[in-house]
């Protein structure tokens, strides 16, 4: 066997890690972090961030408001993170040992998709999660490509109605809007200014000014089986609104903003899936800014999946909180109409429409802000036994640590490369899901 004549471990690390980094589309989606001293073995890696609070804001003539009564309350609001996922790849010694200068580490059919893989995979976590995080979603949900520039313009419109600013906005479509897109240029009688700045720029990464994503990578999702609308479809009670105080501090991670309802979704055992989003009759978006409705039904995000007993869902969490504008008492008047989310108490028995047909996938696009979604991430423990290094990558803050091992019993020899993160929720109203319409 011909000498090695470098730092075989560290070559073959940091080959793995710049093939990795290359391949993680995902890395400029969402924003990343590392945990700190807040986020620890103690804790169980989990760190609650704080939310701060929003105040109702008056306007008097001929003088200041009195406030004999007292000032506004401030409840500060917590959202949850947490590190608990692991994502690993490995080969065996024998493509290990092969590797033994920088142009066979490159060259490395079982390096680079090991890299690869681990790459996309890790990709396909991140985009699902960011892609079905939301409650709001536009266009026609059976699918339907994002055609022209309408269909995306529509997401983004939706976005700036949730208050969202224009810093670090990413667009994520698939190769078959792609295509669609394409045919609308082609449709257009001549090239104006209007297909040259929003289509062809498009194809260079931006669609109407939006950093622009092509993948096959679209998270899926698979509704429930049941109905989307009917009459059995309803709120199962009064009065199912809540103050904001109670429902600021997250119990768990994705739990912000978030109350459980009763409902009744047929007359058996039907499901309802995480991420599944639905209108309630009756129930409009409420703009906190200007303090009126916007005119459309809210929409709402089921979190987490459900089996009805009876047809009946006695406690099915959703994102937002039923909060109306100048309810409750004494300080929550003024707190709840800072934090509103919607313009009247749903009915006792409210007709609810979810979005899509039973048991059914989809496929949405979106739309998202990079805050909404953090990655946290954290280096593994180095281990006891065998040899080990970690390599922290450029680009994100994330660590990939590679294990080598031998079995002196079985003569067996490997490698595994392993990274440790997490995508948590931070707001789900600073991301749209997005289709075409037909």
């Amino acid at each position: 066997m011909a000498t090695i004549t470098v730092d075989q471990q560290k070559l073959v690390l940091n080959s793995f890690a710049a093939i990795f980094q290359n391949n993680l589309i995902a890395a400029d989606v969402v924003s990343w972090k590392e945990y700190d001293t807040e986020m620890n073995d103690r804790n169980g890696l989990q760190v609650s961030e704080q939310v701060g609070p929003r105040y109702a804001v008056t306007q008097t003539t001929d003088g200041v408001k009195d406030l004999t009564s007292g000032v506004q309350d401030s409840v500060f609001g917590s959202e949850i993170f947490k590190v608990n996922k692991t994502f690993g790849t490995s080969m065996g010694w024998a493509d290990f040992v092969k590797i033994r200068d920088i142009g066979d580490a490159r060259e490395s059919t079982a390096l680079q998709n090991a890299a690869t893989q681990l790459a996309e995979t890790i990709d396909s976590y991140i985009l699902g999660f960011a892609g079905l995080a939301s409650n709001n979603w536009v266009g026609d949900t059976s699918g339907v490509t994002v055609a022209d520039l309408g269909d995306a313009a529509r997401a983004y419109t939706r976005l700036k109605e949730e208050g969202v600013d224009d810093s670090d906005l990413r667009m994520v479509l698939s190769y078959a809007d792609r295509e669609a897109l394409s045919n609308t240029i082609v449709a257009y009688p001549a090239t104006d200014s209007l297909s040259t700045t929003s289509f062809r720029k498009g194809f260079e990464g931006e669609i109407n000014g939006l950093p622009t994503m092509f993948t096959q990578q679209l998270p899926a999702l698979t509704v429930g089986s049941r109905a989307a609308s009917g009459a059995s479809i309803k709120m199962n009670a009064a009065t199912q609104n809540v103050n904001y105080k109670d429902v600021a501090v997250s119990a768990a991670p994705g739990q912000y903003m978030t109350q459980t309802i009763s409902v009744t979704v047929g007359a058996g055992t039907e499901t309802v899936k995480d991420g599944e989003v639905f209108t309630i009759a009756g129930v409009y978006a409420w703009d906190n800014r200007a303090q009126v409705t916007t005119g459309r039904l809210q929409q709402f995000r089921v979190v987490g999946d459900y089996t009805a007993t009876g047809g009946a869902i006695a406690a099915m969490r959703i994102f937002p909180a039923i909060i109306v504008p100048g309810s409750g008492s004494g300080g929550d008047i003024n707190v709840n109409t800072a934090h509103a989310t919607v313009d009247s108490v749903p009915a006792a028995a409210a007709l609810i429409t979810f979005l899509g047909t039973a048991s059914t996938a989809y496929r949405p696009r979106f739309l998202i802000q990079k805050q909404a979604v953090v990655v946290n991430t954290a280096p593994l423990i180095m281990p006891a036994t065998g040899t080990a290094m970690r390599k922290s990558l450029t680009k994100v803050p994330v660590n990939v640590r590679m294990w080598q091992h031998s079995d002196f019993d079985t003569g067996a020899h490997s490698v595994r490369f392993d990274v440790a993160l997490t995508a948590n929720i931070r707001d789900r109203r600073r991301i749209v899901r997005m289709n075409g319409i037909a």
